[in-house]
């Protein structure tokens, strides 16, 4: 099992939608590896954690995500074979709502 932790900004808006009667958020995570390089994972959390990330989150907000990583491959629109970095979310931290809350 791939376990990963890292802190980034969403790349998207968190879209909800439900499988098996639960649940399930999916949204990008974009995270700094050099420079100029950025390494996007694919993420999806289950059940209340996906509705807070719905409520409060969006496009550009900081998270620090943690979860099981790994990796798929797929046929893109182009023909070309592409990998891509997909975490199932165990457990995140937004950092921002944790500073807004300090401050009160």
């Amino acid at each position: 099992m791939l376990n990963i932790t890292t802190a980034g900004n969403l790349g998207r808006d968190p879209e909800l939608r439900e499988v098996n009667g639960q649940p399930v958020a999916s949204f990008s995570v974009g995270a700094r590896t050099g420079k100029d390089q950025t390494t996007w994972l694919n993420c999806s959390v289950f059940g209340k954690r996906a509705e807070t990330i719905l409520e409060y989150y969006k496009k550009g907000s900081k998270v620090v995500v943690t979860g099981r990583g790994s990796l798929r491959s797929y046929q893109g629109k182009d023909g070309q074979q592409k990998t891509t970095l997909d975490l199932v979310v165990s457990d995140f931290t937004l950092p921002e709502r944790q500073k807004q809350q300090e401050d009160f």
